[in-house]
């Protein structure tokens, strides 16, 4: 038995009484006692326990945070390849990638990642013919910051066999320029057609990235993940990341924490088999039990579903990627099932749409604490907002979409709509469940970042900042029920997991303005110390 002896610090339990006991004791993987310091030598004393006492030194002890929403696979995929995050023009572009080549096997694509174009100075941009001149001989992919659209080269091009005759798939948009020829850039479905194409990457590369590329979960506080696996050519992977699912058990135990699988597909054939699968088992710290649905698109890419076009592009609103028959067979399958519903919704359009498909499936099909929830939810009115909770769905947010976008998004909106863009106050004030998460690795898993930006949004509207009290829920408690997993985690309760971060101070104490200062110093996985020597 392991047993640790919390105290000499705040212990924010996060339970409905606002209970912050002296003393916590873990034993192995649960929550054992929370008290005084008097009482809980005793129990221990009466118990034969011999507890390691953990001297907080005054820091805090919280309940491991929850990133809701995240793509592990693609994790990984990131972690291998050039990384374009904060490139400051082409000539930056240019050298990250010219850098990566000689780590990269010969018959493998250069492939390139978190590429921002809204960042590049003006007239700077990249398509086709900007990699050809970086690259003429290799095969070159580089995904879009928000994942929704790629860029390819010649050699992609003629290695595939797409051209000018290709057609847009349903639901996606091929790039072209001004005289008919492709540009190279594929958005939403259409980026599958390159991507099918693309060869796996050598095994040891992956094994490589894999060692590290969750160790910052761990660092970040993150004790438990909603993991996105494709289980299909569904997904913004394409047919390159159509067997996520089938391959996730071969690295589940690279990953420490506790996992909720969210299963992308046409079909539910993907999470059937995980449900009937060792991934499934009683003791097993992973959950399949919800499905993920793609509506629309981004902001970035301008596909996400607008009721007006945008302000940036007028002769566009963007689009849904799926019919909504399509949409609703999905729906109803997934939640006849048994299934949670987890839809990707962007814009206002979008969202109101899939509300609507959300209000004739619960009259048709009526089911008590169905927790159905839309991912993102970027923009909505205050009567799209009353409807959404009205339904009993949940949100699930990012606040750290706010940080990419805030320069850049009131141009494309217009200054009349920005203000409904990741509206946490009003979607709280409406009675809804809020969930965060970071959406990795399209954004960082920096959990301190995205609480200071939940309660501070980086000075973007203001006006729809949340209290730090609400904002921790939202990483503990909050996601915790949105994965139907309140009576296992996101509070720290006796005969709970113990899933625990230790922060340097008091998240509920410290000024505001000074969130972004706090420091993860430890994290506690079921029991075990993960991201440092055991104290």
């Amino acid at each position: 038995m392991t047993a640790y002896l919390f105290r000499n610090g705040p212990i924010v339990t996060m339970d409905e009484y606002g209970s912050s006991p002296d003393c916590m004791i873990t034993l192995d993987d649960r929550i054992v006692f929370t008290g005084v310091l008097a009482d809980a030598l005793e129990w221990a004393d009466q118990r034969g326990v011999s507890v390691t006492e953990y001297d907080l030194g005054g820091a805090t002890v919280l309940p491991g945070f929850i990133d809701g929403h995240l793509h592990p696979l693609p994790m990984i995929f990131f972690a291998m390849n050039a990384n374009f995050e904060g490139a400051e023009d082409m000539g930056d572009v240019r050298a990250r990638l010219l850098s990566h080549v000689g780590e990269v096997e010969p018959d493998e694509w250069i492939v390139g990642v978190q590429y921002e174009g809204k960042k590049m100075p003006a007239g700077q941009v990249l398509s086709r013919r900007e990699l050809d001149e970086i690259c003429p001989d290799r095969p070159v992919l580089i995904y879009a910051r928000d994942g929704h659209c790629v860029i390819v080269n010649s050699v992609v091009l003629q290695q595939t066999g797409i051209n000018e005759t290709t057609q847009d798939p349903d639901g996606g948009s091929i790039g072209r320029y001004d005289d008919g020829t492709l540009n190279g850039l594929f958005h939403e479905k259409a980026a599958g057609l390159p991507l099918q194409h693309m060869p796996r990457p050598s095994r040891k590369r992956m094994l490589k990235a894999s060692a590290g590329a969750f160790e910052a979960l761990a660092e970040n506080g993150i004790t438990s993940i909603g993991a996105m696996l494709q289980s299909d050519e569904e997904g913004p992977g394409g047919a390159a990341s159509s067997r996520e699912s089938v391959f996730f058990p071969n690295i589940r135990h690279l990953i420490p924490q506790s996992v909720y699988s969210i299963i992308i597909g046409k079909t539910l054939d993907g999470i059937n088999t995980l449900v009937e699968s060792s991934a499934d088992m009683d003791d097993s710290p992973s959950k399949p039990r919800a499905f993920k649905i793609f509506a629309d698109g981004t902001f970035g890419s301008c596909t996400a579903c607008m009721s007006e076009p945008y302000a940036d592009k007028t002769c566009t609103h963007g689009y849904m990627t799926l019919s909504d028959d399509e949409i609703y067979g999905r729906m109803t399958a997934a939640h006849l099932a048994g299934y949670q519903i987890c839809i990707h919704a962007v814009g206002d359009q979008g969202i109101a749409n899939c509300v609507d498909l959300f209000e004739r499936l619960l009259e048709e099909y009526p089911r008590d604490d169905h927790r159905h929830r839309i991912e993102h939810a970027s923009i909505a009115s205050k009567p799209l907002i009353r409807r959404i909770a009205k339904l009993g769905l949940g949100i699930c947010t990012q606040p750290l979409f706010i940080r990419s976008e805030k320069d850049w998004l009131p141009k494309r909106l217009g200054t009349g709509r920005s203000g409904m863009s990741y509206p946490f106050r009003d979607y709280l004030d409406a009675g809804i469940i809020l969930g965060g998460s970071s959406d990795a690795p399209i954004e960082d898993t920096d959990v301190i970042a995205a609480l200071d930006y939940a309660v501070n949004r980086g000075g973007y509207h203001p006006e729809q900042g949340v209290t730090p009290m609400e904002a921790v829920s939202m990483f503990t408690r909050n996601a915790a029920y949105l994965q139907f997993e309140e009576a296992e985690k996101g509070t720290l309760e006796v005969g709970k997991r113990a899933d625990v971060v230790v922060l340097s101070q008091n998240p509920l104490d410290v000024p505001p303005q000074d969130i972004s200062k706090l420091k993860v110093v430890r994290t506690m996985i079921g029991g075990t110390f993960v991201n440092s020597a055991e104290a």
